[in-house]
């Protein structure tokens, strides 16, 4: 956050009143900076981004580290915006910046891209990202429905499919496996 917009994060999935707001952050004139990221299109993200802004000003969080005279700053990243978001957005009094992101892979090399959708200033970042060894992680054994869903597939479809189950579940700690008929 510090390379692309000068904001320096304070706290991630920050509790408030029953709230959990992404990240928290300050912006290069102490100002307050919330932003909600979304990893899909979602309908009520200005009506989120003002329940967190009125919990934290209504508790005065971070307020050595902030300036509340200052307006805080709103941003919503989503790789897309449903058009209520610009409804809302539109007849709001608080300011919101949304990002639209995508993320793309060359050589060996992710690069995150965002663009605001108002200037259409584009940031990005580029960075590596391998893959933890496979061997480390408690893979479980593909259940039966997987076997099913891949037994019409060529002996190489089969190992790339296993492989890239292997890498969605050591992507992240949280990942997990959900069997339904």
């Amino acid at each position: 956050m510090e390379k692309l917009f000068g904001y320096k994060p304070l706290k991630r999935q920050h509790q408030v009143n029953g709230q959990y707001c992404d990240i928290i952050a300050v912006g290069q004139s102490q100002q307050l900076v919330v932003l909600e990221l979304k990893n899909s299109e979602d309908r009520y993200i200005v009506q989120q981004l003002t329940r967190y802004y009125d919990a934290l000003l209504e508790e005065k969080y971070f307020a050595q580290q902030i300036n509340l005279q200052i307006p805080v700053i709103l941003v919503a990243v989503a790789p897309r915006f449903h058009r209520d978001n610009y409804t809302d957005r539109k007849y709001h009094q608080l300011k919101f910046r949304f990002l639209r992101f995508y993320v793309i892979f060359q050589e060996k090399r992710f690069s995150l891209n965002l663009i605001d959708v108002d200037t259409n200033e584009n940031f990005h970042l580029n960075f590596d990202y391998s893959l933890k060894n496979i061997s480390d992680k408690n893979i479980p054994i593909p259940p039966k429905r997987f076997y099913q869903l891949v037994e019409k597939c060529t002996p190489q479809q089969q190992s790339k499919l296993a492989k890239f189950r292997e890498k969605v579940l050591i992507f992240d700690h949280r990942m997990e496996e959900l069997v339904q008929d």
